[in-house]
């Protein structure tokens, strides 16, 4: 039975609570880190062009992921929206039908605009985390320098493409308005076409992994200060009516009279004893 009344109590604790000052609220945030960008493999077709599937092979460098967000906490889950820089160098070109590496440098950048649905668990004042996903709109640009001009000529070209990613991350409470968090995001634009030089086509798609470090500001009111239940004083009692003694020993109000004492009657006088004659 006891066990039943403490269940009862949490109970009834819990649902008293009021919800955290971050849930039905808008939010924005920063992020930034580094992303490895999957190794891309064009093919090549059009007019002219001898059509060769993974024809050019390009390794991309680590590079940096820059983001800002900005959305709408509805407790269980968020939906925010994402403007997204991301800069990778070029490591190597190679050629595959022959397995030479150009002499080349150059660069990818693309930016993107994407609107996520995350699914938000833990605690919103102490440790807590989230997972989704998101789609939108990917623009890369490819700049492409060869120093050994007889292979193919510089060129730089950009295309726009469907997007989707995924994300989870982890994030840590550091007031009631800021949060701090770690995320990790597959980002993914499949369908990307460049020109070529002289003619022709170049196919790919782009796919990177990030790892992001964010700062994220909730537009939360402070929390309402607690009520303050003054305690009940109750009145004093009030004092003891006055009170007299009368003659019989009897107590009243001092407001009443006293009954008065009875009057004594004195006894009569004996009766005179007659004379003898």
């Amino acid at each position: 039975m006891r066990s039943l009344a403490l269940v009862m109590a949490f109970a009834s604790t819990a649902l008293a609570t009021p919800a955290v000052a971050r849930d039905q609220t808008w939010y924005a945030g920063v992020e930034g880190g580094l992303v490895h960008v999957e190794d891309a493999d064009f093919d090549v077709s059009g007019d002219g062009v001898v059509e060769t599937d993974g024809f050019l092979g390009i390794d991309h460098k680590t590079g940096i992921d820059l983001d800002i967000i900005g959305g709408y906490d509805f407790g269980l889950f968020r939906a925010e929206f994402e403007a997204g820089y991301k800069r990778a160098s070029i490591d190597a070109i190679s050629f595959r039908n022959t397995g030479e590496n150009a002499d080349s440098s150059g660069n990818v950048r693309v930016y993107s605009v994407m609107g996520n649905v995350l699914l938000d668990f833990g605690d919103d004042n102490g440790w807590g985390g989230y997972a989704g996903g998101g789609i939108g709109l990917a623009n890369a640009r490819y700049k492409l320098t060869f120093n050994d001009v007889n292979n193919v000529g510089n060129g730089s070209d950009g295309d726009r493409s469907l997007a989707y990613q995924g994300i989870i991350g982890i994030r840590r409470a550091l007031s009631s308005n800021v949060d701090v968090g770690v995320k990790y995001r597959y980002f993914v634009a499949p369908k990307l076409d460049f020109d070529i030089v002289g003619g022709g086509e170049a196919s790919t798609r782009f796919r990177s992994h990030s790892l992001l470090a964010s700062l994220v500001f909730n537009f939360a009111p402070p929390p309402p200060p607690p009520v303050v239940v003054e305690p009940v004083v109750a009145a004093p009692p009030p004092p003891p009516p006055a009170t007299q003694t009368c003659y019989d020993g009897s107590v009243i109000l001092a407001t009443e009279v006293c009954p008065q004492p009875p009057v004594e009657t004195p006894p009569p006088p004996p009766e005179p004893t007659p004379e003898r004659g």
